[in-house]
């Protein structure tokens, strides 16, 4: 469901995964009436706009229409002699946003610690997002190691880098994880053995026995990962049993419990010269007009690490058509700008067409990790014109407005692609007719 905006210069509507099958929108009762979740473009007698018999010149403005629940949402008059853009892409491949990561030191493929100096070590990691929603208010995590206790042990520094940040991650809410890695570029098998492993937790349950010592390096990946050296490591701190054993800091891979760990993904490791921590963002919280949907981004910062490497692998990004940012832009162009911004008591009772859930993935082979993605990419269509409409509240100068949609491709007989009906056969087919000439979308 889709109204204007506050200002009525944008407009959201929402394709649902469904066949195009309405040929009408004015008779509930009749054959064809447009479906819930359907969008379709109406020609200016209102009628399904049909590529193959209507255009510019038939048809001198177009609207937009979307079924929502029992209500049929109608855009502003678009006329063909108006427009100002019209833009779009399928972003059903590419649209998975990222998360940062970041390296200190070792980076799985080269790299070290610089532990040759004799202050102390001091690592600040500042998440830059204002998760407080009510102040620019940072929150500052430093972490102290000392020059006493480092003496010129690369592994020591990592390990008490990670156990530090590990428990600021779980304690304290830190939204993102650290792993240790080390440059020895294989791992001997552990017997025949799988491991069991929970995300958080310090213990590993082996299926059979493990000969393990404290103090020994493990490797723990997943399937498909391998052991090389980009795969984390861990320090056993306790052995529990002849199948158990606790680390000296928790996991902070994927759960792997139904599915555990292969002989092939984990590992008894000869430590080599080098070492290095990976930083990983975490999801945030995210609700709809509460909190509002954002990615972990942080900045690391080192003093007293001398010449010591630091990467940003990874940069955090939103991605292209993820379903929260569809809610968020449908939530807002329904006038509700958040409950931390409009303080109406109770929240207001809307409906949302957009599916803003989210999902895990398979596994990250690379990382031996795993990212929360979105449950729907939409693809998206974007145009710009001037109105026929009054606004609310009159501009001084005329302001174009914007209509955008979100539509899911499925193959053939789709609503967004099915011939001469689809929204975006339509709207390519009378775009191209207008005096703009403008181009097809394409990849859809």
């Amino acid at each position: 469901m889709s109204v204007l905006s506050v200002k009525n210069l944008q407009e959201v509507f929402v394709a649902k995964d469904i066949a195009r099958t309405a040929t009408q929108i004015t008779d509930p009762a009749a054959t064809g009436y447009i479906a819930d979740g359907e969008v379709v473009v109406l020609n200016s007698s209102g009628q399904v706009y049909n590529a193959a018999t209507m255009s510019y010149t038939t048809s001198p403005y177009i609207q937009i229409a979307q079924r929502s629940g029992n209500n049929v949402i109608i855009s502003n008059k678009i006329y063909g002699n108006k427009l100002l853009t019209y833009t779009g892409t399928n972003n059903a491949a590419t649209g998975q946003g990222t998360e940062q990561i970041t390296h200190i030191g070792f980076n799985g493929t080269a790299g070290s610690f610089d532990v040759s100096g004799l202050n102390d070590f001091y690592l600040t990691i500042t998440p830059n997002q204002d998760d407080m929603q009510w102040s620019e208010q940072k929150q500052k995590n430093v972490t102290l190691v000392t020059k006493a206790l480092v003496g010129t042990s690369q592994a020591i520094l990592a390990e008490e880098i990670v156990k530090n940040v590990m428990k600021k991650y779980m304690n304290d809410g830190l939204p993102l994880t650290a792993v240790m890695l080390n440059s020895a570029n294989t791992a001997a098998a552990i017997g025949a053995t799988t491991a069991t492993v929970v995300h958080g937790s310090p213990t590993v349950t082996y299926s059979g026995a493990h000969s393990l010592a404290v103090g020994n390096m493990v490797r723990l990946g997943v399937t498909g990962s391998g052991v090389t050296a980009n795969v984390p490591v861990y320090i056993v701190k306790e052995v529990v049993s002849t199948t158990v054993v606790t680390l000296t800091s928790p996991y902070a891979g994927p759960t792997q419990v139904s599915t555990p760990i292969p002989n092939t993904a984990h590992g008894l490791v000869t430590p080599g010269a080098n070492y290095g921590v990976r930083f990983t963002g975490k999801l945030l919280p995210f609700t709809l007009d509460f909190f509002k949907f954002k990615r972990t981004n942080f900045t690391v910062q080192m003093k007293g690490f001398g010449v010591t490497p630091l990467n940003k692998t990874q940069n955090s990004t939103y991605g292209n058509g993820d379903g929260r940012l569809a809610a968020e832009e449908e939530s807002f162009c329904k006038g509700f700008q958040g409950a931390l911004n409009r303080m109406t008591v109770p929240l207001p009772a809307i409906t949302i067409d957009s599916n803003y859930q989210t999902t895990l993935p398979a596994v990250n082979t690379t990382y031996a990790d795993q990212f929360v993605n979105a449950a729907q990419l939409y693809e998206t269509v974007q145009f710009s014109f001037y109105g026929e409409n009054l606004h609310t509240t009159t501009p001084s100068v005329k302001m174009p407005e914007t209509i955008k949609i979100f539509g899911i491709y499925n193959g053939a007989g789709n609503q967004m692609t099915a011939a001469n009906t689809g929204v975006v056969t339509a709207l390519n087919d009378w775009m191209a007719s207008t005096p703009s000439a403008f181009a097809n979308l394409t990849g859809f």
